[in-house]
């Protein structure tokens, strides 16, 4: 959006005294946009204003001659909107609700596809700087659903830290006014750079920086919105979403006059804590002004990551006030990457999973010939424990025996079956509860019924020799 129409459209909404400001009212033009045959009602679901704010919005907008009716924009409007907005989709470029695993690329969107090459030599992650890169699909996917909210075209976007490189899928859409990247890594930056110039990205910037120095002045007050993965620590949280509070647009000047600017997003990424000091990372969003537009769990997948445990949160983030004179300070003071916290303030270890393994001997051999049953025992096992099955394959061998795999959302499990034997073995790695893998076991066991059996379970990457331990299903609190 230029300059002469975010002018336009904040003094809309002050005139409409609308709460959500100038974000709320070019959301209403992204919606008649893209859906312009939709009804109040629905144009008020889409974009959370109420009918009688949204009312107020299309009148003052018929009054500045940008759309022809109150529900409808007619040619000089879409016109505006285009020139005005750099809007390029005139539909939903999704139409499907969003889904955090997408396994087809739509066909508008085929340079996807070389995603992976793009990605094949990012530099190796730096631990120490609570660096894990993200699979190539949840790169995409974070592009794709920026784009579905209407956060891509015309926009100015910054990413703080961008080790994933998710900047260059966004780049690709070529639909953003700016991009720009701010990371502490020398590697990351000569990578995001070289990689860009390459693929000849437009208006794609890049800056070596570290965020507890003060942000250069002339990135500060300037964004739509931004992104982040920021350390896994709730003091590396804090002092990034100071940053994005500093660096997202809070204010503009019209005619000498100061005029606040409401409802800029940060796409944030954070893995999963426990119940406790999930409530101190939510309280630290609400405290820096943002609050959770949306959350959608365990959309982020990476590679390795036994810090998160393979996956992170998405969180869609609204900022509901101006930067402080605090968060425009140098930071060095408190630790914020895991590994300096853990210095200052030792946490207990979380193995990155565990690994259960187990066999169960029949004197019934017959009850083990029937393949659909025991397949249909195995994967209501891993519903009954909560577990996000994301594919199953199963092989039948000539003359006996039975296989099965489940690709689980945290890892894998399988079943193999020796009917001559009267005899199955099971497999189980989980990088979740402990609790989930004893659920399971205990459900195969009780629908089974095993005339003998025994489990055992290891805590997978931890520093120490590996050892089974033996489950008691008898003692065990499942």
């Amino acid at each position: 959006m230029d300059l002469e129409a975010e002018n336009i459209l904040t003094l809309v909404a002050e005139r409409a005294q609308l709460a959500e400001g100038v974000e709320g009212v070019r959301s209403v033009l992204v919606t008649m946009f893209r859906f312009p045959l939709l009804k109040n009602k629905k144009v008020s679901q889409k974009t959370g204003i109420a009918i009688p704010a949204l009312a107020a919005v299309r009148g003052e907008l018929v009054k500045a001659r940008i759309i022809e009716k109150k529900n409808f924009l007619g040619e000089n409007g879409r016109t505006w909107i285009r020139e005005n907005l750099n809007l390029k989709f005139e539909h939903d470029p999704l139409p499907n609700n969003f889904e955090s695993v997408l396994t087809e690329i739509p066909e508008e969107f085929a340079f996807f596809n070389k995603i992976e090459e793009i990605l094949s030599n990012r530099p190796e992650p730096d631990f120490t700087l609570d660096q894990s890169h993200a699979i190539s699909s949840t790169v995409v996917n974070r592009a794709l659903y920026l784009l579905k909210k209407g956060d891509i075209e015309g926009r100015k976007i910054i990413f703080l830290g961008d080790d994933d490189a998710t900047s260059l899928a966004v780049g690709l859409l070529n639909l953003a006014d700016e991009i720009m990247v701010i990371d502490i890594d020398p590697n990351v930056i000569k990578f995001l750079s070289e990689r860009a110039n390459n693929l000849s990205l437009k208006k794609f910037r890049v800056i070596s920086h570290d965020l507890r120095d003060a942000c250069p002045t002339n990135i500060l007050n300037n964004y739509d919105i931004v992104l982040m993965d920021p350390p896994y620590t709730n003091e590396g949280l804090r002092l990034f979403l100071k940053r994005a509070k500093q660096v997202l647009k809070t204010s503009i000047i019209i005619e000498g006059n100061v005029h606040r600017v409401l409802g800029k997003k940060c796409l944030l990424c954070f893995g999963n804590k426990p119940p406790e000091e999930m409530k101190h990372i939510q309280l630290s969003i609400l405290d820096h002004g943002f609050i959770i537009k949306e959350m959608i769990p365990y959309f982020n997948i990476y590679k390795g990551a036994s810090i998160l445990g393979q996956f992170s949160h998405l969180y869609y983030l609204e900022l509901t006030e101006p930067a402080s004179t605090e968060d425009t300070l140098s930071l060095k003071l408190k630790p914020i990457y895991t590994s300096e916290v853990k210095k200052h303030d030792e946490i207990s270890f979380r193995p990155i999973g565990f690994h259960f393994i187990g066999e169960m001997h029949f004197k019934n051999q017959t009850k083990l010939l029937k393949n659909e049953v025991l397949h249909k025992i195995f994967i209501d096992a891993l519903n009954h424990a909560d577990l996000i099955i994301l594919d199953v394959y199963n092989h039948v061998y000539k003359p006996h025996g039975f296989s099965a795999v489940a690709i689980l959302k945290t890892s894998h499990a399988s079943i193999h079956t020796w009917p001559e034997h009267g005899y199955i073995s099971i497999d189980i790695f989980i990088c979740d509860e402990l609790s989930k893998g004893l659920k399971v076991i205990k459900f195969l066991k009780e629908k089974l019924q095993p005339s003998r059996s025994e489990f055992f379970y290891m805590e997978r990457g931890i520093e120490s020799s590996i050892e089974y331990k033996p489950v008691n299903l008898e003692s065990e609190d499942t």
